[in-house]
């Protein structure tokens, strides 16, 4: 009787492939996106990454308007002080018009009025921005820019002029919210008194005592017309993140569709690759079970 052994070579074949597979199955768990050694998908990948520069670029975009959100901010809450204080001024003054009130008592008035005044000035010349004046002039060796220019992102092929991308705050420089230039005038020489008059109150604002509240009509329609200007850049700052957000969300899962990994299928993948190696095994230990028997026969006759 002849004894011949031979391979089982589809039983090692199919071991050796879900080995493969179960290797594979790891990797992609692992690493979480689909591409791996054996299975480069170059094509796949460069979109991927394409599409990864393009969210970088949102982000960097979004960080861009946010910073201008916030500098729009802090110029408007100074805006909003110095509109604050300018009504209490206004108020002042008018009170102060009235003949019921003794100069002594007018003059203890006008010391709020230009204590108030004076901090008009120095919330102008203390609002910045990373170093930047915002409603002020910088001191005399600095220079104020005309206008702030954001970019949001830009357009191939566009000029300077066209590009939708550029956001312009035109009148940088001419935004300047200290009382001299809204006009608030200054009753400081009048304070050295015993008191200030009626007559005094009249020569300071050049008008009638009716009309001492119109004088102040000019500064707040300065500090409105201000207030609109940073208003409008942050009202489009902000459309602008709401934007970017959605295009961000919206490329983030076109980007998850192409390279992240579906964890239920593969897991599914990875249990079946593990079944079908132990079955292999099983398998092939059973088809040498006769290779074993005639070996155990030798021994016995040796």
């Amino acid at each position: 009787m002849g004894l011949r052994i031979v391979g089982h070579s589809p039983i090692d074949n199919n071991i050796r492939k879900a080995s493969e597979d179960a290797q594979t199955s790891l990797e992609k768990l692992s690493s979480g996106v689909i591409f791996t050694r054996s299975n480069p998908a170059p094509a796949d990948r460069a979109l991927s990454d394409g599409m990864g520069h393009r969210l970088r670029e949102f982000a960097a975009q979004k960080r861009t308007a946010s910073d201008a959100v916030g500098l729009v901010q802090t110029a408007e809450s100074a805006l909003n002080e110095v509109s604050n204080i300018t009504n209490r001024l206004r108020e002042l003054a008018i009170q102060a018009g009235s003949p019921t009130l003794s100069d002594k008592e007018r003059k203890f008035i006008f010391l709020e009025y230009e204590t108030l005044r004076d901090e008009i000035n120095r919330i102008a010349a203390t609002t910045q921005h990373n170093g930047m004046n915002l409603i002020a002039n910088p001191p005399e060796d600095a220079e104020r820019k005309d206008a702030i220019q954001f970019r949001i992102g830009s357009v191939r092929g566009a000029d300077a002029d066209s590009d939708p991308g550029l956001v312009v705050l035109e009148g940088f420089k001419d935004i300047v919210a200290t009382a001299e230039n809204l006009g608030i005038q200054s009753l400081r020489s009048l304070l050295g008194g015993d008191g200030i008059s009626l007559d005094d109150v009249e020569g300071v604002f050049g008008s009638g005592l009716a009309g001492i509240g119109e004088t102040f009509a000019d500064a707040i329609d300065k500090i409105t017309g201000f207030r609109s200007a940073f208003g409008s850049i942050g009202a489009r700052m902000a459309k602008a993140i709401e934007s970017l957000d959605v295009a961000s969300e919206n490329l983030q899962a076109s980007q998850s569709r192409i390279r992240d990994v579906d964890y239920a299928t593969e897991i599914a993948s990875l249990t079946k690759a593990n079944i079908l190696v132990q079955a292999g095994t099983s398998l092939l230990t059973q088809a040498n079970l006769p290779a074993q028997l005639v070996l155990s026969l030798v021994r016995t006759l040796t």
